[in-house]
């Protein structure tokens, strides 16, 4: 498929309210061409808010939208070069697949051959050219995920936007159709911009990730950087689930090394480890998850933590736990 060239996306000051809700608060972000970078946080963060004013389906407030140098924060969406992949996939339910994916390329007014080239190249690239004459609604969740991409794909955008396509699939499809669309964005070398709330969809996916938080983007930078350095608590406890711990004396007694002013102590599960001189703790609950059996602990100051042990180790009502790994974070 013949693909233009990625174009990079500049947001600069971007604000957005809902009545008394500020969606955005001065929103500046650089995304490179042929670029996935990945908007992730808890639903309300303003991310969604945001690939809507990428793509021209919201209007800013304040600030300026910029894709591939031109300013385009006063264009339609159809006057941007981008599209869209719906997290409900917004196929017509009345068309075939193919219908379905020649929509966008008929508003385009391309010829019939043009049309029929692209229609059979965009299902090639995910495997659904054999259903183009098979109603959209005769097809699984994920087969419906698949031709919302190729029509996306069809039109040959710049930039791919998604809301988060992958949220109504199950698991086992989730971890499959992620890992396609990785490599026909790769294939394409198009730029995308792809939203989630999953952090491991975040970090499976993206060459960078921002981290929104209330309306703002709290770090941003490579998986994983932001997995073995995140600069707040949030991020920290956010992606990888890392235990925060406030009190700075308990901190010392877990990382085995002396506080950091103004910092509090950020350490995964999986980085606790069972010893015999390391700090006593009650044991509240287990939990059997497969690889490993999560323990969840009470510390001296009735502040619980989660422990990942061997699922064969034997827990005792009292355990004894040290930090084998940990990062200093900013609190809150």
């Amino acid at each position: 498929m013949k693909t233009p060239e990625p174009a990079g996306v500049e947001l600069a000051g971007v604000s957005r309210r809902f009545d008394q809700t500020l969606a955005l608060d001065d929103v500046s972000l650089s995304i490179s061409g042929g670029e996935l970078f990945s908007l992730l946080g808890p639903s309300g963060c303003g991310k969604t808010t945001l690939l809507r004013i990428i793509g021209g389906f919201e209007t800013p407030d304040r600030g300026t939208i910029r894709i591939a140098g031109r300013d385009v924060t006063a264009v339609s969406p159809q006057g941007r070069p981008t599209a869209m992949v719906f997290q409900s996939y917004a196929l017509f339910p009345h068309m075939t697949v193919g219908a379905n994916v020649e929509y966008g390329l008929r508003v385009q007014r391309l010829t019939r051959t043009e049309i029929a080239q692209r229609v059979s190249e965009s299902l090639d690239m995910v495997g659904m050219r054999a259903l183009s004459d098979r109603p959209v609604t005769a097809l699984s969740g994920g087969q419906q995920q698949r031709v919302a991409l190729a029509r996306a794909m069809a039109v040959q955008p710049r930039v791919l936007l998604f809301d988060e396509p992958l949220s109504n699939l199950d698991l086992a499809l989730r971890e499959r159709t992620r890992s396609e669309i990785r490599r026909i964005q790769q294939e394409l070398g198009v730029t995308a911009v792809y939203v989630t709330h999953d952090q491991t969809e975040a970090l499976a996916m993206s060459d960078r990730i921002g981290v929104m938080r209330d309306g703002r983007l709290e770090q941003i930078g490579r998986p994983e950087d932001l997995y073995d350095a995140p600069a707040t608590a949030y991020v920290a406890s956010f992606l990888g689930s890392a235990n925060i711990v406030e009190n700075s004396n308990l901190a010392e007694r877990l990382a085995g090394t002396p506080a950091v002013s103004g910092k509090v102590l950020a350490v995964r599960p999986q980085s606790l480890t069972l010893t015999e001189d390391g700090l006593e703790c009650t044991v509240v609950s287990t939990q059997y998850l497969g690889p490993v059996r999560e323990v969840s602990v009470r510390l001296p100051d009735e502040s619980e933590i989660r422990v990942h042990v061997d699922p064969g180790e034997p827990i005792a009502a009292t355990i004894r736990i040290r930090a084998t790994s940990f990062v200093w974070v900013r609190p809150g």
